[in-house]
């Protein structure tokens, strides 16, 4: 299986948070699948996987700025699925410039991750599909669509980083 990633305009993530009165994200967080088209906060839906992303975050020391405040709790889709739906990740400007190694470490722990959770499957079945949105230095927002095998997501902090440094 060939990997296709593909870079586009993303709509303006803390604006578009503090208008659902969220938490707004000033690191790296976990969007919601319909973060773009959600009306309002009750309309949120977390992917299955959220839960996993950030235990896995958690055990590296990845502190995550989470949309829901405290005590809140945004819904999870579950669906049966033969690819491995990844949640949105928000990677803010001053995360990325603060600490370029933890990129890497986000995504390495997910990459980690796969292998094992896709371990036994013949290459043809292994399929991982990532939305990441990144805010660049200039201030916009873009997101980066991951869909191949598990094996291609080491590229994305290059991407990541290169799409930062955009103007």
């Amino acid at each position: 299986m060939s990997e296709a990633i593909r870079v586009e305009e993303y709509l303006n993530v803390k604006k578009k948070a503090l208008d659902l009165s969220c938490n707004v994200p000033d690191s790296i967080a976990v969007l919601p699948r319909n973060f773009a088209e959600a009306r309002s906060k009750e309309d949120l839906l977390h992917e299955n996987e959220t839960a996993t992303i950030r235990t896995l975050w958690r055990q590296k020391g990845i502190t995550e700025t989470p949309l829901e405040k405290k005590g809140e709790k945004i819904p999870f889709v579950f669906e049966e699925s033969f690819a491995w739906i990844a949640p949105i990740i928000f990677f803010a400007s001053a995360f990325i410039s603060q600490n370029p190694y933890l990129v890497d470490t986000a995504i390495g722990v997910i990459s980690n991750y796969l292998t094992d959770w896709f371990k036994g499957a013949s290459d043809n079945e292994k399929k991982a599909i990532l939305n990441l949105v990144v805010e660049t230095k200039s201030g916009s927002y873009k997101r980066i669509r991951y869909e191949g095998p598990p094996e291609g997501l080491r590229n994305l902090p290059e991407i990541i980083r290169s799409t930062h440094d955009e103007r």
